[in-house]
């Protein structure tokens, strides 16, 4: 993550990569480039907190649903660190609405496709919906990344659709390293439990 104060946007801005996630209280914005990764942003109404969260769910899930398999256990992990950071700033995960992006534009190494945007949004469907947080907002698949600057006091997300990919040469390489590692490492999660 890259903490900025020197921006267009004359707050401070928290630049998240791919696997980072961020939550806080301030007035500022949190940014980052979806692209084959999900992105989430999480908003406390009462609260008035948020963080966002970019990851990959590393494989393709078989049809048991979000707690029994074993593949969607590295999401369920990815949420909680975000959750948690928010429940260390006073949120309430019944006070939590979402906006949910990416699975899209996909990552490819060696001619073979290493990420499945269904499967991405398989998880993040079924996950608001077991923990019943509404998603106020989708946009998700196709075959172009979203820049976004999401707002923690607020909950607005502001999204712009990048249609020239190579712009940003450095972003994709990052994501794609990433998201290798993850497929690399994808067995080394351990046992994931829920609470209510």
């Amino acid at each position: 993550m890259l903490r900025s104060q020197n921006n267009r946007t004359g707050k401070v801005l928290y630049l998240l990569y791919p696997g980072d996630h961020f939550a806080s209280n301030e007035d500022c914005y949190i940014g980052t480039i979806a692209g084959s990764c999900l992105v989430v942003c999480l908003f406390d109404y009462i609260k008035k907190t948020g963080g966002m969260i970019n990851f990959v769910v590393p494989g393709t899930a078989v049809t048991e649903g979000i707690l029994k398999d074993d593949i969607f256990r590295i999401g369920i992990l990815n949420m909680e660190y975000l959750m948690a950071d928010m429940v260390k700033l006073g949120c309430d995960r019944h006070h939590m609405k979402a906006k949910i992006f990416g699975a899209g534009y996909s990552v490819n190494s060696n001619s073979n496709q290493i990420t499945s945007s269904d499967n991405n949004i398989k998880f993040v469907t079924e996950y608001f919906a077991f923990e019943k947080i509404p998603i106020e907002k989708k946009d998700l698949g196709g075959n172009f990344r979203r820049k976004l600057y999401f707002s923690p006091a607020d909950g607005t997300v502001y999204r712009k659709i990048l249609q020239n990919n190579e712009d940003f040469s450095e972003f994709i390489s990052l994501e794609k390293e990433y998201v290798e590692d993850e497929f690399r490492n994808r067995n080394k999660t351990g046992k994931i439990l829920l609470f209510d």
